[in-house]
């Protein structure tokens, strides 16, 4: 009996170039392809697709035989894109691409219409949430869907429509398509109305150090990059903005989320270091004042950002729009000088 030849589904050799199959590559191994791709490595993209990393190599082999050329160099257990392999991902990212999104469009036209929007936590509860009501009450029939991060997630691979983000300046995702500017974050020290009433509030910066300071735990407790992150909008980041050393207080009360230290604030228990980006509708209605008045420059900036095709669905274009709105209002706030 003559031996069957199953070169087909090995890759092509060094030096050799295998005869293309005559019928297309099955579509089945490019997500195999697009993740060994885009992760550096078989075993990553197993994982990814919970498959075993033989049964994945072997899809690699069958596809890199039907396409015709080698895909991925090997070095040992290393694998990289071939050349041949850099230009088929960008065309096989922009096919999966364009397939999920038109199968996301064939389930969300089979039931109520849906909005799925990222935020960090503090703006979620401070600005965003007080908000949806009048959105819901103007679109009854979108569903939405808040998810809060305090890392930034992948709109793309997350399957999410909106984010509203707070980027530095030099951060690249200030440019990205699909990424709009709101506006800049300032920050002030912060506290109740209640403190002036006892004499407890500070009135000049010679007054603070005699205060309670609420912080952000995670200026003194999270790794190096998330701690400078913070720190710029701390109160180490208001006095260097100044120009002056920070000096201590008489006693540091510490939370863990950025919505607890305003609301230690606004319960009359020290003085915060208030980012106006989160707070200017405390500082409209008087529940915060600002009694030093001193604002620095955070560095930091707002971003609206959204996944590309999400802008042409309906109900995500309504919010928006509405967003848009909501922003404008709130730029346009009297918090008053400082």
């Amino acid at each position: 009996m003559q031996k069957s030849d199953d070169s087909s589904a090995r890759p092509p050799g060094p030096g050799t170039r295998a005869t293309p199959r005559s019928r297309q590559v099955d579509a089945g191994h490019l997500r195999g392809f697009e993740a060994a791709a885009r992760l550096g490595g078989f075993t990553a993209a197993a994982d990814e697709l919970a498959l075993t990393q033989s049964a994945l190599s072997r899809q690699i082999q069958t596809l890199e035989a039907q396409v015709g050329v080698p895909l991925f160099t090997r070095e040992g257990p290393r694998v990289r894109l071939s050349p041949a392999g850099e230009q088929f991902a960008a065309v096989v990212r922009q096919a999966l691409h364009q397939l999920d999104t038109a199968v996301e469009g064939l389930r969300a036209s089979q039931g109520r219409p849906r909005v799925q929007i990222t935020t960090f936590a503090s703006l979620a509860s401070q600005w965003l949430i007080p908000r949806l009501g009048e959105f819901q009450a103007i679109h009854p029939d979108i569903d939405i869907a808040v998810e809060t991060f305090d890392n930034l997630s992948d709109l793309e691979s997350g399957g999410l429509d909106i984010a509203i983000r707070r980027l530095r300046s030099d951060n690249p995702l200030t440019q990205a398509p699909g990424t709009t500017f709101l506006f800049g974050e300032e920050i002030t020290p912060v506290c109740s109305p209640a403190l002036a009433q006892n004499g407890r509030a500070p009135t000049r910066l010679e007054d603070l150090p005699r205060c309670v300071w609420i912080d952000d735990v995670r200026v003194h407790g999270a790794p190096p990059i998330a701690r400078a992150n913070m720190q710029a909008l701390s109160w180490g980041g208001w006095y260097a903005g100044l120009g002056l050393p920070q000096p201590e207080p008489q006693r540091w009360l510490r939370f863990n989320y950025t919505y607890q230290v305003i609301q230690a604030a606004v319960a009359g228990q020290g003085v915060a270091m208030g980012q106006i980006g989160l707070i200017r509708d405390l500082l409209a209605a008087g529940t915060l004042i600002a009694p030093v008045g001193r604002r620095v420059d955070a560095g930091y900036g707002y971003y609206l950002a959204t996944r590309a095709g999400s802008p042409q669905r309906p109900e995500v274009a309504a919010m928006l729009a509405w967003l848009q709105q909501q922003f404008t209002a709130w730029r346009e706030i009297d918090i008053g000088g400082g």
